[in-house]
């Protein structure tokens, strides 16, 4: 989280103006309360991994109710993945961007992976003996996800489980994602071991005279792409507290510079970030 000085001309209120990075850790409670759920269900199976003594496990793209990959699906698979490999446990996982490549060359598609014969394949590729399968429901406000931990060479199911999230505004800043179109992945900042932009340069917006007169506070969402060269583009209003202040944040993204997210391997990619700009009076 970043705070800049607020603004003070034209008004005896002072306005504390802070940009946060969605990426980096949404300010609310609510963000906090869907990322300590999506750890706790992570921790979950992270005890039935163990449990089955398994050494390495492949979280596999979750599908929807229709069997189809969708970048919503991938989010969420990108986030079981991370989450796995973050706390210290007695097994790896699998990186979801460079099994990708691999995947591609062998053509198995994840729809593929639900069969236990390609299931098996694959995991041998990236040196498996577990795949996480799932499929997920997701509407404007909730997602639903039921998981499937499978043993890779028999395709037996180990274990299965639900979760279930109400999905908050910064969820739908993520997209529509970017895809890598070499390896035919979606990059997610912070996920699958891809970082997160950084500011270089990022002055504050200002506070409209509307907002000053009407003493009003709140937030902005926005949802941005960062390109290879750390450029702001294709901006997307997610939430527009009104009075005028998500024109002002939109201008003052056409200021700022950004450091690019990186890949596994070092290499400047393209994200799909959010961005909120809280805007309080003093």
């Amino acid at each position: 989280m970043k705070s800049f000085p607020g603004d003070r001309t034209q008004s005896s209120l002072c306005g504390i103006l802070t940009a946060v990075l969605v990426f980096s850790g949404f300010a609310t409670a609510t963000w906090a309360s869907a990322d300590g759920g999506r750890k706790a269900a992570a921790k979950t199976l992270a005890k039935e991994i163990e449990r089955a003594q398994f050494h390495k496990v492949y979280v596999a793209d979750f599908l929807d109710s229709a069997g189809a990959r969708t970048e919503r699906g991938c989010f969420f698979s990108s986030t079981f993945s991370t989450n796995l490999s973050k706390e210290p446990h007695n097994f790896a996982v699998v990186n979801r961007i460079q099994a990708q490549k691999q995947l591609n060359d062998l053509h198995i598609s994840p729809q593929d992976l639900q069969q236990p014969e390609a299931m098996s394949k694959a995991a041998a590729v990236l040196g498996a003996d577990a795949v996480l399968v799932g499929t997920v429901d997701i509407s404007s406000k909730d997602a639903k996800l039921s998981l499937s931990l499978h043993e890779a060479v028999s395709g037996k199911e180990i274990h299965s489980m639900h979760y279930n999230e109400h999905l908050q505004a910064d969820f739908h800043s993520y997209f529509p994602a970017y895809e890598d179109p070499a390896a035919h992945a979606y990059l997610f900042p912070n996920l699958d071991g891809v970082s997160a932009p950084k500011c270089v340069y990022c002055p504050d917006p200002s506070y409209t005279d509307e907002a000053r007169r009407n003493k009003f506070q709140g937030s902005v969402v926005m949802s941005v792409v960062v390109d290879e060269k750390g450029t702001i583009r294709d901006v997307r209003l997610v939430q527009d507290p009104g009075n005028g202040l998500a024109q002002r944040s939109i201008e003052a993204l056409k200021k700022w510079r950004m450091e690019p997210s990186r890949d596994p391997e070092g290499n400047p990619v393209t994200v799909r970030v959010g961005i909120e700009t809280i805007f309080r009076l003093l």
